[in-house]
């Protein structure tokens, strides 16, 4: 009987730790979109994440860049020629978001900062609160566990 416990411990610190890992993903990376190319950059989503995204330009006037976005159900949003941009919204479908920032109509790199955070959610709730109630249902079985056990023992 021990050794079961042992294996299910075992077993479940992994997939718990691994499940913590990927609650949340942020990113903060800077961007050189040469004269004249597109940069894309990719976040893959998960129905019902929440996702918050910032980016601003910086170069020789003007320093604006063509803006774009394509979500995950397939439509699309062409935010035009801009110099930053702020966006929060809610994944419907699971999938890849793609964003990108074209600098085709410029003779001058670019550089771009882009911010974003994606947080994970589970039947409706928070990934970090999932966990923490999945960790807590945990204790309170090995507890249970150990009570039922010393009552035989």
């Amino acid at each position: 009987m021990k050794s079961v416990g042992k294996s299910l411990c075992a077993l479940l610190v992994p997939v718990l730790m691994l499940v913590l890992v990927c609650t949340a993903q942020a990113a903060t990376e800077s961007i050189n979109v040469q004269a004249g190319a597109d940069v894309v950059r990719t976040i893959d989503l998960g129905q019902e994440d929440k996702v918050t995204l910032k980016f601003s330009a910086v170069g020789d006037y003007p320093s604006t860049l063509h803006f774009w976005v394509k979500f995950s159900n397939g439509t699309t949003a062409d935010y035009g020629e801009i110099t930053g941009h702020e966006m929060s919204f809610t994944s419907g479908v699971s999938g890849k978001f793609t964003m990108h920032f074209d600098n085709f109509d410029s003779s001058s790199s670019k550089l771009v900062t882009l911010n974003y955070e994606v947080e994970r959610y589970y039947f409706g709730i928070p990934g970090m609160l999932f966990i923490l109630l999945a960790i807590a249902v945990f204790l309170v079985g090995i507890v249970a566990g150990y009570i039922v056990m010393g009552k035989y023992a």
